[in-house]
């Protein structure tokens, strides 16, 4: 399906957001993503295509990729989509993805770093919109003090009492004492991880070693993207 650029944002710094609009209405949940093809000349060896979380929420109507550009070492696709301008298509297909939640009354705790926040926003919002219960802590790992989303995600806090923000700016990590903290009981929360693919399997492997429950790890990783 043909998707056409409408709007692109800077985000801040190196971060940037493209809305798209379908040829066809698509639905889609939250959390989940989509697969593009993005023809161009002299593509790198990773071709012309690349998976991306949608940002957007569903009620926006709008598939959108977020994506950071500074650290992509010269792909040729993320030159592509960079130049893109308003009118310009894409091909892509989906949505795919069980990255979603199934109960929202659940204790969940997010686990995110950097560019990792994609699919939560779209969570997050959907979940606000639809005045559904938010029993979130999310912990938020970044390089630097410029949070993606932050405003949002703090108006939601703001009328989301069990809305709960953590916010880790590198060289500070997540711990596991950081997350006994924020876990009334270890088997009781589900665990969602989305981040550089480095970074996801650290987190995996250190849920199971807490005897967490395979069944509530949830994870989502971005392949080219350095750890937090």
């Amino acid at each position: 399906m043909k998707f056409k650029l409408v709007e692109k944002k800077d985000i801040n710094n190196d971060i940037k957001t493209f809305i798209f609009e379908p040829q066809e209405t698509i639905a889609w949940q939250p959390g989940q993503y989509l697969h593009y093809v993005l023809d161009h000349p002299h593509p790198d060896d990773r071709k012309a295509e690349r998976w991306f979380t949608i940002s957007n929420a569903p009620y926006q109507g709008h598939p959108s990729i977020t994506t950071r550009f500074a650290d992509q070492r010269g792909s040729s696709f993320k030159h592509a989509l960079e130049n893109m301008e308003a009118g310009d298509k894409i091909e892509a297909d989906g949505p795919k993805g069980k990255f979603v939640l199934e109960n929202p009354a659940k204790h969940y705790i997010f686990i995110a770093g950097g560019i990792g926040i994609t699919p939560f926003r779209s969570i997050l919002l959907q979940l606000a919109h639809d005045k559904k219960p938010i029993n979130v802590d999310l912990m938020y790992a970044n390089r630097d003090n410029n949070f993606i989303f932050d405003d949002e995600f703090q108006k939601i806090a703001g009328i989301n009492p069990n809305f709960r923000i953590h916010k880790f700016v590198s060289p500070k990590k997540i711990g596991e004492a950081d997350i006994k903290a924020v876990a009334s009981k270890l088997s009781d929360p589900e665990y969602y991880i989305s981040g550089p693919e480095p970074m996801v399997e650290d987190f995996d492997k250190m849920l199971k070693a807490m005897d967490t429950a395979e069944d509530k790890i949830h994870t989502d990783d971005f392949p080219g993207y350095d750890t937090i």
